[in-house]
């Protein structure tokens, strides 16, 4: 027992000693290289250059002459752009028929009956599996009782 106690102190000491060495490490500010006064110069010349150089901004007048021939540029492709052709089905009688809307209509109804069961059986699948893992959790932990 006393050598144990013997070493915990001899370990103590030595952590406290080293410990002591850090502290004091930690404390102190490190020591800077002496700055060259080159550096301080080139600096000091590189804030007066940025200083001195003036920023350009695009003045208002330039957004303003470039929004405009940007309008007018789209305006002229507007105009330029081919007409679709003008396809209308007639009848005998001069009528137009609305065959291809009763076909868009016909087949917007069949999207409408078919894209929710496209839509929700994943995920049905998915409830079904969880479902399954919550009985086989029930029973595992119902069997595993005493």
């Amino acid at each position: 027992m006393k050598t144990l106690l013997a070493k915990f102190r001899i370990s103590n000491a030595s952590l406290n000693k080293r410990l002591a060495a850090v502290d004091d490490a930690l404390r102190r500010p490190p020591a800077w290289p002496p700055i060259d006064a080159s550096l301080h110069q080139s600096i000091m010349r590189a804030v007066r250059a940025n200083a001195n150089a003036k920023d350009v901004a695009p003045s208002p007048k330039l957004w303003l002459v470039t929004g405009i021939t940007a309008m007018a540029a789209f305006c002229v492709l507007l105009m330029l752009r081919p007409s679709p052709p003008a396809t209308t089905a007639t009848t005998s009688n001069g009528t137009q028929t609305f065959a291809a809307a009763q076909q868009v209509f016909d087949m917007g109804a069949q999207v409408s009956r078919s894209m929710p069961a496209a839509v929700v059986a994943p995920l049905s699948n998915e409830l079904a599996s969880v479902d399954h893992d919550i009985r086989n959790t029930t029973q595992f932990l119902l069997a595993s009782l005493p």
